[in-house]
C-alpha cells in the first residue's frame, strides 16, 4: 500500500472513531423537566418489567373516570421528562397519560455508557413497555389503553402491543426501521462485530419492527415524516404495509426524525384517531 493509500485509510478509520452512530440510544440520569411544572395532578409510580420483573419507575397522569390512557414510550435519549411537553398536549386534550423509564434510563441508571454507544433496539425495552401497558390496564379500571412512540419508541410501542392483543387498545408511530441489523448497515456500524453480536443477543426475532408490524392485531396510526433522515417514510411505508391491521396514516412533508410533534395540527390528529377507536368499540371519550 502507498503512502498516500495510508494516509486516506488512516483519516477514514479517524472519522469513523469520531462520528456517532446516526441512531443509538443516548440516555440520561438526570431528568431535564420536573412533572410538578405542567401544573397537571400526577403520581409517581412503580411497576415491573413483563419476562424478567426489573422494578421501573414512571408517572401516572390522570383525567377523568374512563377517560383513554396513553402509555408514551421515550425516545432513546434523555428520560422520560423530555415527554412532558407531550403530557401536557395529550392531558389538555383529555386523555390519562403515563410516561415511564426504560432500564439504563433516568435516576438510578448509570447514563451513558461503552454498553450503549452502539445500541438502537433491544427487547428488554420491550419489556419494559410491556409492564407499563399492564400497569395502566389495571389503573385505568377498564378504559382504553394506547400505546404512542417516537424514536425508539415506537419501535418498542409496535412491538409490545404486538406481543399480546390484549396489551393496547391501538398503537401510534413515527418511523419504523425492518430490523436492528437493516439499521446497523443505515448507520455505518455493522462493520463492528460486537454491535452485531450484541444486537443479536438483545433482540428477539419476534419484536423487530418487521415481525411484530405483521403480527400487530389493533389498529394502528402511523406519521410519515418527509425529512426523516433516520428512519425514512419510505421504508416505514414498506413495513406497515404488510400488516392486517386498520391502519390511519398522517403525511408531515416538511417534519424531521425529531420534532414531528410540533407540526400544526399533529395531536389533534393523533387524539382524532383515538376517539373514532373509542366510538367503535363504543367506550367513553
Amino acid at each position: 500500500m502507498t503512502a498516500a493509500a495510508l494516509r486516506r485509510a488512516a483519516c477514514v478509520a479517524l472519522l469513523a472513531l469520531a462520528t456517532s452512530p446516526v441512531f443509538a440510544v443516548t440516555p440520561s440520569n438526570q431528568h431535564a423537566l420536573d412533572p410538578k411544572r405542567t401544573g397537571l395532578p400526577f403520581e409517581a409510580v412503580t411497576f415491573h418489567s413483563t419476562r424478567d420483573s426489573v422494578e421501573l419507575e414512571g408517572w401516572w397522569f390522570p383525567a377523568r373516570p374512563g377517560a383513554p390512557v396513553v402509555v408514551a414510550c421515550a425516545r432513546g435519549k434523555g428520560t422520560m421528562a423530555d415527554l412532558l411537553p407531550s403530557v401536557r398536549e395529550l392531558a389538555s386534550r383529555g386523555f390519562g397519560v403515563m410516561t415511564f423509564d426504560y432500564r439504563d434510563f433516568g435516576p438510578g441508571s448509570i447514563g451513558e455508557a461503552d454498553t450503549l454507544r452502539t445500541l438502537i433496539f433491544a427487547s428488554r425495552w420491550v419489556n419494559d413497555a410491556e409492564g407499563a401497558l399492564h400497569f395502566a390496564r389495571r389503573r385505568a379500571a377498564g378504559a382504553l389503553v394506547f400505546a404512542w412512540g417516537q424514536d425508539l419508541g415506537g419501535q418498542v410501542a409496535v412491538a409490545a402491543a404486538a406481543r399480546n392483543r390484549g396489551n393496547a387498545d391501538g398503537v401510534a408511530c413515527e418511523g419504523l426501521f425492518r430490523t436492528a441489523q437493516e439499521q446497523l448497515r443505515w448507520n455505518g456500524t455493522s462493520s463492528d462485530p460486537d454491535a452485531v453480536r450484541q444486537h443479536r443477543m438483545l433482540v428477539d426475532g419476534s419484536d423487530e419492527p418487521l415481525s411484530a408490524v405483521s403480527m400487530l392485531q389493533v389498529p394502528l396510526f402511523v406519521v410519515y415524516a418527509g425529512k426523516d433522515d433516520v428512519t425514512p417514510p419510505n421504508v416505514t411505508r414498506d413495513i406497515t404495509r404488510r400488516s392486517l391491521s386498520i391502519i390511519d396514516r398522517l403525511a408531515l412533508p416538511n417534519a424531521g426524525h425529531d420534532g414531528a410533534e410540533l407540526s400544526p395540527g399533529y395531536f389533534d390528529q393523533l387524539a382524532g384517531w383515538m376517539r373514532r377507536i373509542a366510538t367503535a368499540l363504543g367506550a367513553p371519550q
